[in-house]
């Protein structure tokens, strides 16, 4: 695949490595500077220079986040485009010249990459706005790993006028080289923070009866998480996970109280309640049996995302010209989350996916601290938006 806008047009090859050298430049100065979510205050301030000095109005809503908008045209639609910017309490251990300043916090999820591709996309089109099929709105979006960015950004006018009739989303994951794929219609999970509180009674041990135990109470409801994730039946793959208990005072003493803390990930809202029906069942079982007061919490939750079928269409034809047989539309959704659901909760959506595995490396995975990607991919990716944004 030629990686110039126009192939075989020498003013867009030089054009092409502009952008190629922009997108590094962007790319590891933020790779750099990682800041984690609601924090993302240099990162904002950073982005919002860059679009002024574009010419690309925006702003930045309380602390964090930036919202921007070129307009083409006021008769035309206006298409939202998102990208993260927060980064990850991780310490760094990729060895990259560019690695995290800041101990301790690392972009170890692609944001730093995604960032710098619509950051390059707004100078691209904000020299090409003649070409535009839409107004874009940029949304730089805070805290996506915490979950609270898009509500953020929805609350603070990421929906203002001119208001946007739709919104791409895209990720960067490295376990495939080079390609890319759309998920046909579901794309991502409906995540749900859970907490389990487990009430006893303490007692010394050496008064075993006179007291009910948490620990006891809280392990069983371990092996009922275990036992639902091994045979509950959804009609969607599901997973649902712990990672965190926390019971008791001391070794001699019977635990008067526990806590479990974890998620469920669910691909339609139908499964996800399901699930959280079967194991809040499970729970008063064990509750009877042990004596122990056992309270489940839905902490959070963000829905599924659901690619809508034009866009899809769209992005399909795109892609295909792009990337030829390394294109794939994806039936398989992953159980991943993202709070872009909530965009899509009231406007279309599409969630795409750009592989960027480095070839016959060593791949870390997403949230690991030697998580990268080729950067090659990021031209890939620029290429696809720019394309999107200007053709019918």
């Amino acid at each position: 695949m030629k990686r110039n806008l126009e192939a075989g047009n020498t003013a867009h090859e030089e054009a092409a490595k502009t952008y190629r050298e922009e997108l590094l430049r962007l790319r590891r100065w933020l790779h750099s500077h990682p800041e984690l979510s609601m924090q993302e205050r240099q990162t904002s301030r950073f982005i919002a220079d860059y679009l002024e000095g574009l010419g690309i109005p925006c702003r930045i809503p309380g602390e964090t986040g930036v919202i921007g908008t070129l307009m083409a045209g006021e008769a035309l639609p206006t298409l939202a485009i998102r990208a993260e910017i927060d980064a990850l309490p991780v310490c760094e251990n990729t060895g990259l010249s560019f690695s995290s300043v800041y101990p301790g916090r690392m972009h170890a999820c692609g944001h730093d990459a995604i960032t710098a591709v619509v950051l390059s996309l707004a100078k691209l089109l904000s020299e090409h706005v003649e070409k535009l099929r839409y107004n874009i709105r940029f949304l730089f979006e805070p805290a996506e790993e915490t979950g609270e960015g898009a509500r953020y950004l929805i609350a603070n006018g990421a929906f203002e006028e001119p208001r946007p009739e739709a919104v791409l989303i895209f990720h960067f994951a490295n376990q495939e080289t080079r390609s890319m794929e759309i998920q046909q219609s579901i794309s991502t999970a409906a995540v749900g923070g859970l907490q389990i509180h487990v009430s006893g009674k303490a007692s010394h041990w050496s008064q075993r009866s006179d007291g009910i135990d948490a620990l006891y109470a809280a392990s069983r409801a371990v092996v009922a998480i275990h036992e639902i994730n091994e045979g509950f039946q959804t009609q969607f793959p599901f997973v649902l996970g712990f990672g965190r208990m926390e019971a008791g005072t001391g070794g001699n003493i019977m635990a008067a109280d526990a806590q479990l803390k974890g998620s469920l990930r669910a691909f339609t809202e139908g499964d996800f309640e399901a699930v959280l029906q079967e194991l809040d069942q499970r729970l008063a079982q064990i509750s009877g049996e042990t004596g122990a007061d056992i309270r489940l919490e839905l902490t959070k939750k963000i829905p599924p995302i659901i690619n809508d079928a034009a866009l899809v269409k769209k992005g399909a034809r795109i892609g295909r010209k792009l990337f030829g047989d390394q294109f794939f539309i994806g039936e398989k959704p992953f159980l991943v989350g993202d709070n872009a659901a909530c965009y899509m909760q009231q406007i279309p959506g599409m969630r795409c996916v750009f592989l960027a595995g480095k070839a016959g490396q060593t791949v870390y995975p997403i949230h690991n601290p030697g998580f990268d990607i080729d950067e090659s991919v990021m031209e890939d990716a620029l290429h696809f938006l720019y394309r999107f944004c200007c053709e019918g």
